[in-house]
């Protein structure tokens, strides 16, 4: 492709993917100098901003996860680095030169060393009736969704982190809420689990959903009890999804990033890719998935992009 150049379009740093790895990214990348970009396809904030409380992040016993979201974002600016909005990366080419060419709606970007920090989509289940039902009684995000489900009944599906927080979020706004797992036990943090126990949410234990129907604009899910294969049914006004991520690392494997069976993209230590000059961080990456952890990812991401495009000027790399 013949791509052309303005300076506006010229970075040395460009990050692609705006959660708390991302902002994190580009707050450290500002800070050591560099020309950085940040560009993401949506707004900024990533999963942390459709969290309805997070109160594992140290200095916060409690914040809901868009102001959060929105603290990280005025820092980046803060810092100096440019944020482009609703801009999603199509196609990365690495030049003769290893340098990169990111193609936008809004044109080409040119960098010198890259961020991949596009983070997770919602997982699906994968069942019969999920697609069609989805945004009518079928939901991954209970900060979006739950005003719609005020005094109603409603399911959350899934056992770690994410459904238990969900479920605790769902049971303050709802009449009543199931929480649905696969396991006899939860795989969430212990603190949250004994939060739940405590509650009044019923969990249906041992119990996979295999399909879901529109039943009188209420949602059937079909159960199956996987220890004994007994098959139930659970009506209620919405089923919440909540089974955690799948990374989005299509656009790095594009250009030959190695991940591994999962889909996440494999990091050494100084968060550097199997490319020289790609460099990934956050819940795209082979790591555990929290916020400090997408932080601490995206200043050691910043840091090796500065050392090498540093090193690179100077020669020697």
């Amino acid at each position: 492709m013949g791509f052309t150049m303005s300076d506006d379009f010229d970075w040395e740093l460009v990050i692609i993917g705006g959660g708390p790895a991302g902002m994190t990214s580009a707050i450290y990348g500002a800070r050591y100098g560099l020309r950085t970009l940040l560009l993401d396809e949506m707004v900024l904030g990533g999963a942390q901003a459709t969290s309805p409380a997070i109160e594992n992040y140290p200095g916060f016993t409690f914040i809901p996860g868009m102001e959060l979201a929105e603290r990280m974002k005025e820092q980046v600016k803060r810092n100096g680095a440019t944020i482009k909005e609703i801009t999603g990366v199509e196609n990365i080419e690495i030049d003769m030169s290893g340098e990169f060419n990111l193609k936008t709606r809004r044109g080409v970007y040119h960098a010198k060393a890259i961020i991949i920090a596009t983070g997770g989509g919602h997982r699906k289940l994968g069942v019969q009736g999920e697609e069609d039902l989805t945004g009518r009684g079928i939901s991954y995000c209970a900060t979006c969704d739950a005003p719609l489900y005020r005094n109603k009944e409603v399911a959350v599906v899934g056992g770690g982190n994410t459904a238990v927080t969900e479920a605790l979020y769902l049971k303050d706004v709802t009449n009543k809420v199931y929480l649905i797992h696969r396991r006899d036990q939860l795989r969430a943090e212990q603190a949250l689990q004994n939060l739940l126990f405590k509650s009044n949410v019923e969990i249906k234990w041992s119990h996979v959903v295999k399909e879901f129907k529109n039943v009188n604009n209420r949602i059937e899910g079909i159960l199956e009890n996987v220890k004994t294969g007994e098959k139930s049914t659970l009506v209620v006004d919405a089923y919440f999804i909540a089974l955690g991520s799948d990374p989005k690392s299509d656009l790095a494997k594009a250009i030959g990033v190695k991940t591994n069976e999962k889909g996440e993209i494999l990091i050494d230590q100084h968060q550097a890719t199997n490319i020289e000059g790609v460099y990934a961080a956050g819940d795209v990456t082979a790591s555990l998935k929290q916020i400090s952890v997408a932080v601490g990812q995206g200043a050691i991401a910043a840091n090796s992009a500065y050392e090498y495009i540093r090193q690179k000027k100077a020669g020697s790399y």
